[in-house]
């Protein structure tokens, strides 16, 4: 079935590309397949997240041997740590916030052609750019 689905959507790139097909159609085609199977990976993780405990039980009945060729292993969670709570933190972050504001901010007045001194008159340190790829919206009506 997975191989199936495959070669139809290799066959719809393929028929764009050769001029059968339009692109528009094409990504209309694909974009709809790839809803629908986000959809079905989500059932997949949401089983897996619900019944872990209850697959790891069952799995370690069968111990190094495994299970028709499988070996199944569960692994904790690692710890995060959240420094939300921590007022030093805090501050740091907002004087952080500021800073990239500040030269965010003459980075766009340098690009309209206007000044970026700071208040004492120095210049302000352009940050590094980089841009993100290009993407597409669709949308039913």
């Amino acid at each position: 079935m997975h191989i199936e689905m495959q070669n139809e959507y290799m066959n719809a790139v393929n028929d764009a590309e050769i001029g059968n097909v339009g692109h528009l159609d094409t990504f209309i085609f694909l974009e709809n397949e790839r809803k629908h199977l986000e959809a079905s990976l989500s059932i997949i993780k949401s089983y897996k997240d619900e019944n872990i405990n209850l697959i790891g039980k069952e799995a370690e009945e069968y111990g190094k041997e495994g299970y028709k060729g499988y070996k199944v292993e569960i692994r904790n969670g690692g710890m995060e740590f959240n420094y939300k709570n921590i007022p030093e933190w805090q501050q740091l972050k907002e004087s952080l916030s500021e800073c990239e504001e500040k030269h965010k901010q003459a980075f766009i007045a340098k690009q309209k052609g206007l000044l970026t001194a700071s208040e004492d008159g120095e210049e302000i340190v352009m940050p590094e750019i980089s841009y993100r790829k290009s993407s597409i919206i669709l949308k039913k009506k």
